[in-house]
């Protein structure tokens, strides 16, 4: 059954970005709902920086299920920037029933910034310069209508020092000085405690993005969420 995007927009959200690797393997999973941030550690070799910063640690698919049942059970919508977030629920949903999960509705919000933007912003988008000068044509490209660069189209801007592309780096520097000192996140040096908290300010600034650019979308047209819904697990 088709979903009606006027009342799926009107329920509860739930702001929700994975961080992984381009393998699958997931680190951190971090969401929004009611105003609250929370984050959540999803890969073992992160005890430490867990520990540190009093971070729960679950399972990509436990995180997952739970994240599915909380939306299912209060009727809310998941809100993410594009078809990612979609892909991994079926990627670490191999171990439960997703079939309970199936009418729970999906805002891909990169879908409908895209239109907001060719309808309500696109001179002030093409002019504004690459998001990181000196990338190659591959990453400038890569780049131009990630969340970063499309936020700076409202007063929510990315801190100074995110760093698109370096993300899964700073994990793996992090996971394996952790793993070489027993989880001890006191014996990290300097450097490595700050990739560490660089990655989790790149995620929080990813959840706390999505409300801002839902709001600005939604203050201009809610039209341009109507083509940008799914369910969570159907095969549109």
């Amino acid at each position: 059954m088709p979903i009606e995007f006027i009342e799926a927009i009107q329920k509860p959200h739930i702001y929700l970005d994975y961080e992984t690797n381009q393998a699958g393997n997931c680190y951190l999973v971090g969401y929004q709902i009611d105003g609250k941030f929370t984050q959540i550690v999803t890969d073992r070799r992160l005890e430490g920086l867990a520990e540190f910063h009093n971070l729960e640690i679950k399972t990509p698919a436990e995180a997952t299920y739970d994240l599915l049942s909380y939306a299912k059970d209060s009727n809310s919508i998941i809100v993410a920037y594009s078809e990612a977030e979609r892909e991994y629920f079926k990627l670490f949903s191999t171990n439960f029933d997703s079939e309970k999960f199936i009418d729970t509705p999906y805002l891909n919000l990169l879908n409908a910034a895209r239109k907001w933007i060719h309808r309500y912003k696109a001179e002030e988008f093409d002019v504004l310069p690459p998001f990181r000068l000196g990338a190659d044509e591959y990453m400038a490209r890569t780049l131009r209508r990630s969340l970063c660069s499309v936020m700076r189209l409202t007063s929510f801007r990315a801190p100074n020092d995110y760093a698109p592309g370096k993300t899964t780096a700073r994990f793996n520097t992090v996971a394996d000085a952790l793993v070489m000192r027993s989880q001890k996140y006191s014996e990290l040096t300097r450097v490595q405690k700050t990739k560490g908290t660089k990655v989790l300010k790149h995620n929080r600034f990813d959840v706390e993005a999505l409300p801002v650019l839902f709001n600005e979308i939604l203050s201009d047209s809610e039209q341009c969420f109507s083509t940008s819904i799914k369910n969570c697990f159907d095969n549109n």
